[in-house]
């Protein structure tokens, strides 16, 4: 059997994994940024999912496995490149890390300087990522920057990382919710906003920075070409919504509403006038 009809016997067998497991994780990861929608996403990342925060891998094994995942093959692979096949390769990686965050979250097996090195690859990927596309019609999703901020939710949540690595995180949001090229359609945005609620949550930064964070895309430079500036208006409002109606839902920095409110007013006052 190939690699899609063994992995559709595992899911058809509750993914239960089979002996010698790791050289099948090898080989999924090999093929992690296939053009196959399904193979890529229903069945090599879902299957990853369901091993990886499990204790069917070993930790020597864990290790070798993120080795892999933050390489010049996998979540650096062609960083920079836009409308090509190389980001499906890059973003199914950054999948892969929150699987080894929660794994090592439940049952800690990373060392301080690991996090780190995870931490800077991920910064790094997501400074230099250029495509913005969501879904494809013809190969599935992409969704390099929501996949991003998946992985921006779980590196806040590590308390090996401290204050100024949570600026870091507020800076790399900022820049991918104020770029220019395309207005986010798939989530992006609700998406981003997790990392944030995380990072309030460790409760580092005071209220005043965040209230200045908030008003900063008030202020942001704006193209002088129209298209560009209305892509740009676009996703910074959109951003700004859902994090007001998370941070109100969640009620504890609900006080930041205001701050949203009148940044939203700043960016498109047309809109918010009676």
């Amino acid at each position: 059997m190939n690699l899609k009809e063994r992995l559709m016997a595992i899911k058809e067998n509750n993914y239960q994994e089979p002996p010698h497991t790791y050289p099948l994780v090898q080989e999924m990861i090999h093929h992690i940024g296939s053009l196959d929608a399904e193979l890529r996403d229903d069945l090599i990342y879902t299957t990853l999912s369901h091993w990886i925060p499990g204790s069917c891998l070993t930790v020597s094994e864990l290790e070798q496995l993120l080795t892999v995942i933050l390489d010049h093959s996998h979540l650096l692979y062609k960083l920079g490149e836009t409308n090509t096949d190389s980001v499906f390769t890059r973003s199914f990686s950054m999948l892969v890390i929150p699987l080894l965050l929660a794994r090592h979250k439940d049952s800690p097996f990373l060392t301080s300087e690991q996090v780190h090195q995870i931490k800077e690859n991920v910064f790094y990927n997501i400074r230099e990522e250029r495509d913005y596309r969501g879904y494809d019609e013809d190969k599935g999703w992409a969704h390099a920057i929501a996949h991003a901020a998946d992985a921006l939710d779980d590196l806040a949540q590590c308390y090996e990382l401290d204050k100024d690595d949570l600026l870091t995180i507020l800076d790399l949001v900022y820049d991918k919710m104020t770029q220019t090229d395309r207005i986010y359609s798939d989530g992006e945005d609700e998406r981003m906003v997790r990392p944030i609620i995380s990072v309030l949550n460790r409760k580092l930064l005071s209220k005043s920075y965040i209230e200045q964070w908030i008003e900063s895309f008030g202020d942001v430079e704006k193209s002088p070409e129209f298209l560009p500036a209305f892509k740009q208006k676009n996703n910074i409002k959109n951003f700004l919504k859902s994090l007001y109606f998370r941070v109100k839902f969640f009620e504890a920095d609900a006080d930041l509403c205001p701050t949203i409110e009148q940044t939203l007013y700043k960016v498109e006052k047309v809109y918010y006038s009676r």
